[in-house]
């Protein structure tokens, strides 16, 4: 099992064996001797490399990362004094708010295909497509041709990605060559065509020449499902860590209804009269949007539609107040005792 994650950091996936280790955890890498420059590497209950590296503990399956060390995801060193610059208005893009479609597909080539389906946000539409589908392998097959004319119409990887993907070819490679059976490899879907490919080592080798170097410690920490939703070590953040812990904790039939009871929960507890008849509407017109939209089932899009029109009177600021409490969630992971200590405690 080889996992999108800093190859030098495998030694530590061990630990999530422990049930002790509680997500939302995160890995903590840091320069020996400057801790402020911490990296983090958040996992959720719901996070597939978490699932997957737990499987792989649980079966005896050899696993490990492979993406690229810790030392290029470092800062770079700062000069004393920072060369004065006059800006240029002339290079500036046009309209920095509205990023090309080249751009929006590097950023998010999920959330591309999914508005391209009518879909507010990809984790929505990866949901009804991939992780609610009986049978995803043909899915899979579509997602991975997307991918593919998604980058050939940019321009080539250049910098830290292409090595990236230059890593861990290499890494899959040398797995191939040593193991006795298959191998899977867990990895973001924009790297599938990437990594597939057919690449010479020696060009793949020559893209990690001079690469950084750095005594690095690392340790596991507690994370907070808040926080779920930043980005950071290699830029994966959740839009709705609340939401998505929803659906994997409630994977059968009634997922609209729980959600629905929660809400109920959170506007009463912030003093709001809530009927049980208008709970019923809520879920009746989620269920209906999502039948007129030719979705599976209610999705986040029709729950929160539905409860604005129905909970809140058509007032958009009554489910603004409670949004994040059901979004963010509240969850606060643990660590066992036995993970070397966080800098600032030592």
């Amino acid at each position: 099992m080889l996992v999108e994650g800093p190859s030098d950091l495998s030694d530590q996936l061990p630990l999530l064996a422990d049930d002790a280790m509680v997500p939302p955890v995160a890995q903590l890498a840091y320069p020996k001797d400057t801790p402020n420059e911490a990296v983090f590497w958040p996992f959720a209950t719901f996070s597939p490399e978490y699932q997957a590296i737990r499987w792989a503990l649980a079966h005896d399956v050899p696993v490990r990362y492979i993406d690229l060390p810790v030392a290029w995801r470092l800062p770079e060193p700062k000069p004393d004094e920072a060369p004065e610059t006059e800006l240029d208005e002339d290079a500036l893009p046009a309209d920095p708010e509205t990023p090309s479609l080249q751009q929006q597909a590097r950023r998010d080539p999920i959330g591309v295909l999914a508005k391209a389906a009518g879909y507010e946000d990809g984790e929505s539409w990866w949901r009804d497509v991939i992780e609610e589908n009986p049978d995803p392998g043909p899915i899979f097959a579509a997602v991975a041709d997307a991918m593919t004319a998604l980058r050939e119409a940019e321009a080539p990887l250049e910098g830290i990605e292409a090595a990236r993907e230059a890593h861990m070819r290499l890494e899959i490679a040398k797995s191939a060559k040593a193991a006795d059976g298959p191998i899977a490899v867990v990895c973001g879907a924009f790297h599938v065509p990437a990594l597939k490919a057919k690449h010479a080592a020696k060009g793949d080798r020559a893209v990690l020449k001079g690469a950084p170097k750095a005594k690095v410690t690392a340790t596991w920490a507690p994370w907070t499902s808040p926080r779920l939703a930043f980005a950071s070590g290699y830029g994966a953040g959740v839009a709705a860590p609340g939401w998505c812990k929803h659906l994997w904790d409630n994977p059968g039939p009634d997922q609209a209804s729980i959600w629905v009871a929660r809400i109920a929960r959170t506007l009463r507890e912030e003093g709001h009269v809530v009927s049980t008849a208008s709970l019923i509407e809520t879920e009746r017109l989620a269920t209906t949007l999502a039948a007129v939209r030719d979705r599976p089932r209610p999705g986040f899009e029709e729950l929160r539609e539905a409860t604005v029109a129905c909970l809140c009177y058509g007032d958009p600021i009554l489910w603004h107040l409670i949004e994040a409490r059901l979004i963010l969630g509240n969850d606060v992971g643990a660590i066992p005792d036995n993970v070397p200590a966080a800098p600032l405690l030592e």
